[in-house]
C-alpha cells in the first residue's frame, strides 16, 4: 500500500483556513468524517489536529499564552478519534461564505461555464472544490442550467488572438440575411441570449450582435482595425449613434425594467401606468424581438416604417401558429 504524500506547507495553510471553521460550525467531528469532507488522509487530518495546537495569535508582548493558541479536547481526540475544539482564536471575525452565499457562488460559475476555454475548465473545477469547502455549512443543493452558446466561442478566440475580425451571415428578425465582418470585443449575456458586441466594418460604428442569429462564422484574411477595447464599452448592452433609427413606444411603467438594457429615454408619462420612451436600434429588423420581451405591455408609436415591421412579423407569427 502506498505512503500518503505528506502535506506541503502551503497545502496545510490552506486545509487549515477550511479547517478551523468547520470544526467550530460543526462542532466536534470524527477524523474518518474531516478526511472525506477535505479528501485528505486520516493521518494527514492528524498532522493538521498537531499543527492546529500550535498556532493563534501571540499577545501585545508579542509572546504567546496558553489563552492565544487553539484548544483541543485531547482525551476525545485520543481515545475516540474525534477532533474537538475547547478554544479558538481570532477566527470569530473570519469572513465565511454562508450555505446560501456558496450556493449562490457555484451557481454563477455554472452559468458562465460554457463560455469557459477548455484549458481553464479545471481553474474553474478547483474554484468550486474552494468555495465548497469553505462554506460554514454545505452549500444548498442548487442545479443551474448554464445557458447554451449557440456558437463555436473558439473561432472568436482564435481571430482575437490573431489580431483577425470575423464573418458571419446575420439573420434579422423578419428573416433578411446580412453578411457582416467585424472586430469582437465582448461577449455579454443578458437573459437567456448571448450577445457579441464588435466594431462593425460595414457601420462603422459599435453594433451589438445576437449569436443565436449568427450563422457560417468564420475568422477573416482581415486585420482588426479598431483601437477600441472591452474597457472602451459601456455597461449599457446597445450603443446608441447617430445613424440609428430612434423609435417611440408607449409601455406600461411596471415593464420598464424588462427593458433596460436597451437604454430607453423616457419621453414623457401618459396616465398613472403609461410613459413614452425612445429607443434607438441600428436597423429596424431588431424592431420585432425588442416588442417580443414586452408582450400585451408596449406598442410602437412612430415611425410608421417600424409600425409596418412589427404588423408584419406579428402577421407571420400568427399565420405560423394558425398553420
Amino acid at each position: 500500500m502506498a505512503t500518503p504524500q505528506r502535506l506541503e506547507a502551503a497545502d496545510r495553510v490552506t486545509l487549515l483556513m477550511s479547517f478551523v471553521p468547520y470544526l467550530i460550525d460543526q462542532g466536534p467531528v470524527s477524523v474518518e468524517q474531516l478526511a472525506r469532507h477535505f479528501s485528505i488522509t486520516a493521518t494527514q487530518v492528524e498532522e493538521l489536529v498537531q499543527l492546529l495546537a500550535m498556532s493563534g495569535v501571540p499577545g501585545d508582548d508579542g509572546y504567546y499564552q496558553h489563552q492565544d493558541l487553539f484548544d483541543i479536547n485531547w482525551d476525545l481526540f485520543e481515545e475516540q478519534h474525534v477532533v474537538e475544539l475547547w478554544q479558538h482564536v481570532a477566527v470569530d471575525a473570519t469572513p465565511r461564505f454562508s450555505a446560501r452565499e456558496a450556493a449562490a457562488l457555484l451557481a454563477g460559475l455554472q452559468y458562465i461555464s460554457g463560455i469557459v476555454p477548455e484549458s481553464e475548465k479545471d481553474t474553474v473545477l478547483k474554484l468550486v472544490e474552494k468555495i465548497s469547502l469553505g462554506a460554514s455549512a454545505k452549500p444548498e443543493n442548487l442545479q443551474i442550467s448554464p445557458a447554451p452558446v449557440p456558437v463555436d466561442l473558439d473561432i472568436i478566440r482564435s481571430a482575437v488572438q490573431s489580431t483577425h475580425s470575423v464573418e458571419f451571415t446575420y439573420h434579422g428578425s423578419t428573416g433578411a440575411q446580412m453578411e457582416r465582418r467585424v472586430d469582437p470585443l465582448r461577449l455579454d449575456l443578458v437573459g437567456e441570449s448571448w450577445y457579441l458586441r464588435a466594431w462593425c466594418h460595414d457601420r462603422q460604428a459599435l453594433r451589438t450582435f445576437r449569436l443565436d442569429r449568427i450563422s457560417e462564422l468564420s475568422v477573416s484574411q482581415h486585420n482588426i482595425i479598431t483601437t477600441l477595447t472591452d474597457k472602451d464599452l459601456s455597461d449599457e448592452l446597445f450603443e446608441v449613434s447617430d445613424t440609428d433609427v430612434r423609435v417611440r413606444f408607449s409601455i406600461e411603467e411596471s415593464a420598464l425594467p424588462l427593458i433596460s438594457g436597451y437604454s430607453p429615454e423616457i419621453i414623457s408619462r401618459n396616465g398613472e401606468d403609461s410613459l413614452e420612451i425612445e429607443v434607438a436600434f441600428s436597423d429596424l429588423t431588431s424592431v420585432p424581438i425588442f416588442v417580443a420581451q414586452v408582450p400585451g405591455a408596449i406598442t410602437v408609436l412612430s415611425p410608421r416604417s417600424a409600425q409596418e415591421i412589427v404588423h408584419q412579423w406579428a402577421s407571420q407569427a400568427l399565420a405560423s401558429y394558425n398553420a
